[in-house]
């Protein structure tokens, strides 16, 4: 089993290679962060799904049926 220091490390990796493959294909990515459940169910980066915000203009990652942006409540993508 991971650690929790294992999960947050995995998870800086996986924004790192996200953050620079999208940033020539879009200007102005945002990272928005992991939503709370994720964090109490204790997902790591592999079981988390990236989320668009429309409004926020940035990928939030968190369980795959959430649908809700962390940062602002957006519910529309």
């Amino acid at each position: 089993m991971t650690s929790n220091a294992d999960r947050s490390g995995d998870a800086d990796a996986v924004r790192t290679v996200l953050a620079a493959a999208t940033a020539s294909t879009a200007p102005g990515f945002r990272d928005l962060g992991i939503t709370r459940l994720a964090q109490q169910l204790g997902l790591t980066a592999e079981q988390t799904n990236g989320h668009w915000c429309s409004r926020c203009e940035g990928i939030w990652f968190g369980y795959t049926l959430e649908a809700q942006c962390p940062v602002c409540g957006n519910r529309k993508g």
